[in-house]
């Protein structure tokens, strides 16, 4: 849930009353911390002692959203949208037995940290049996010797049904894990000392987190050297995440190939506009953000030794057509037909969720100044994004997703096309047709359709899901992080109307969603417009972002004006005069 960074919104201060309400929970919830609630909520905040308590709302990459709870400034715990109150591994080290348990081996344990879901296979059986957990609680996972949970997640078997299931399928469905990037909004503290747990380990008298292990000759393994073991086995795991190994020329094609592969298909396909593309942008921002996390691109280590020679070697291939504009290596167009590009999955974890930004000086003016160090180069970009309704949520949940999972276009045809293979509905004669079953019948056929439809293309399935979804769109506006709203992307207002006769006026409204103060827009147009202008505050609300929503307005048709001035600026695209993010409309009678 958190390998990729959440987007957290600002924090706001928790009232007297809604801590209360929070310890309370907190109680209710995990009856085992007790009068220790007091501990990881303080009652009130002291200027020496600290105690903020804080709320920020989140979204994270798989589009699971909820609200993180911070005392000062560390995250201690999160609600998710069923009000469910989850612990951070910083609140589970404070009270080690506020949850359940199970033990792991350390490599294991590793694996959790690289995204995986505890297996039972994996688990170790205390010496005292299992505790009492049902399924779908909150549980911790912990190296055996180790108190300290290292991992959080949902049971997905109950302990009766442990004996049943002989040990095999999923135990935990992990949602956080030390080091991941939820633990990075904290201090980013390791577990506590080995001297510290060794205390806990001398008071528990019933050796409940204490593996006994049994060598051939029956002696027993020393609690001791178990804990030395976790403790090296974690440094380790830390040591090789770090580590990057050094490919081949080979792999490293290999490498560049999935790279180039992924852009295509998810960032370039989903941004059209971006065509044509000199070779040096399309490998910067695109290609290397796109490598499988983990992995380091150096076209100098491949067989190919140059961006412009690979590329090329790829429009041999048929991927995609280059032209060379002034000297540079340009991409024109993409084969998204082609069979390679069609039957390519994306890795789920890539290098970068943003395109790098280029570098700029400091002494820009306008809109790219003041929008918290706008780069110049930077564009405004919207993806479109879907989340299931009641009808679509089955067919969601068949493939692995839930209620509050959103996804791109992209990510919609890898859901029809793996739920079809998955299925086996592929027509025989005609591959690009999916027969309709009863979880497609209901997430895509209207009533009048359910008896008369029995197969689609996979296209109009596609199509037809999109437009049965939630909208959502992700806004990446530059200089500002990225944010997750509802509904579709709302344009900025441009009118050209009449005034008293034939005087003639261009106004403009709803710049403030997307970064750019009215009061300085209209400074740079009164300078670059050579005309009078005026702001004027709108009656109604405030933004999102409590920015108070006003109307420039400026003297004469300034069309072109204004949009080389956005495009400039505020990194609004244009492509003829167009842009989906400017909504222009001429009031006047035949005046341009």
């Amino acid at each position: 849930m958190f390998r990729k960074p959440p987007h957290v919104k600002s924090q706001s201060p928790l009232r007297s009353s809604d801590r209360r309400k929070l310890r309370a929970d907190l109680q209710a919830s995990f009856p085992h911390v007790g009068s220790r609630a007091a501990d990881l909520i303080p009652v009130k905040e002291s200027k020496d002692a600290g105690g903020e308590v804080a709320t920020a709302k989140f979204v994270a990459h798989g589009g699971e959203q909820g609200i993180l709870y911070l005392v000062d400034g560390q995250p201690l715990f999160w609600r998710d949208l069923d009000s469910r109150l989850w612990p951070t591994v910083y609140a589970l080290w404070k009270v080690p037995d506020m949850v359940s348990t199970l033990i792991t081996h350390g490599p294991v344990m590793q694996k959790l940290f690289d995204g995986a879901d505890l297996m039972l296979p994996g688990v170790i059986t205390p010496q005292g049996g299992f505790p009492d957990f049902k399924y779908g609680e909150i549980m911790g996972v912990i190296v055996r010797g180790n108190p300290f949970p290292l991992a959080i997640g949902s049971a997905m078997v109950s302990k009766d049904n442990l004996q049943s299931s002989e040990m095999r399928g999923k135990g935990i469905r992990v949602a956080h894990t030390y080091g991941d990037t939820l633990w990075a909004l904290g201090d980013k503290s390791d577990p506590p000392a080995e001297a510290d747990y060794a205390e806990i380990a001398e008071s528990d008298a019933s050796g409940s987190w204490i593996e006994v292990e049994t060598d051939p000759s029956g002696a027993a393994t020393p609690a001791e050297s178990i804990v030395e073991d976790s403790q090296e086995l974690l440094q380790n795991v830390l040591a090789t995440q770090e580590a990057e190994p050094t490919l081949t020329p080979a792999e490293m094609d290999e490498l560049l190939e999935t790279s180039l592969l992924t852009a295509l298909k998810t960032r370039v396909y989903e941004d059209p506009k971006s065509l044509p593309m000199v070779s040096s942008l399309l490998f910067s921002n695109y290609i290397t953000p796109c490598r499988p996390r983990g992995t380091a691109l150096d076209v100098r280590h491949s067989s190919y030794k140059k961006v412009g020679k690979f590329l090329k070697a790829m429009e041999k291939r048929g991927w995609l057509k280059l032209k060379d504009r002034n000297g540079e290596l340009t991409l024109v167009s993409v084969n998204f037909s082609h069979p390679q590009i069609v039957g390519f999955v994306p890795p789920k974890k890539v290098a970068g969720d943003e395109k790098p930004k280029a570098e700029h000086t400091d002494n820009s003016t306008g809109p790219s100044a003041s929008n918290k160090g706008e780069k110049k180069g930077d564009v405004v970009s919207v993806t479109d994004l879907y989340r299931a309704k009641e009808k679509q949520l089955r067919l969601v949940q068949e493939m692995g997703g839930g209620k509050d999972s959103l996804f791109r276009n992209c990510d919609l045809h890898e859901l029809v096309n793996g739920y079809a293979k998955r299925e086996s509905l592929a027509n025989p004669q005609n591959p690009r047709l999916v027969k309709i079953d009863s979880i497609l019948c209901d997430a895509v056929l209207s009533k009048d359709e359910y008896n008369s439809v029995d197969f689609l293309p996979r296209d109009e399935i596609i199509k037809r899901l999109a437009e049965r979804m939630d909208y959502y769109h992700e806004m990446k506006i530059p200089g500002q992080q990225e944010e997750i709203l509802r509904g579709k992307v709302k344009p900025m207002e441009v009118v050209v109307e009449q005034r008293q006769g034939r005087k003639t006026v261009t106004r403009i409204s709803g710049m403030e969603r997307y970064g750019i103060d009215a009061e300085e827009l209209a400074a740079m147009l009164r300078v670059k417009c050579a005309s009078s202008t005026s702001v004027t505050p709108l009656p109604g609300g405030k933004s999102a972002s409590s920015a108070k929503l006003c109307e420039v307005m400026v003297q004469g048709s300034k069309i072109k004006e204004l949009s080389a001035l956005l495009e400039k600026e505020a990194g609004i695209p244009f492509s003829g005069g167009k842009s989906r993010f400017v909504n222009i409309v001429q009031k006047t009678k035949g005046k341009k």
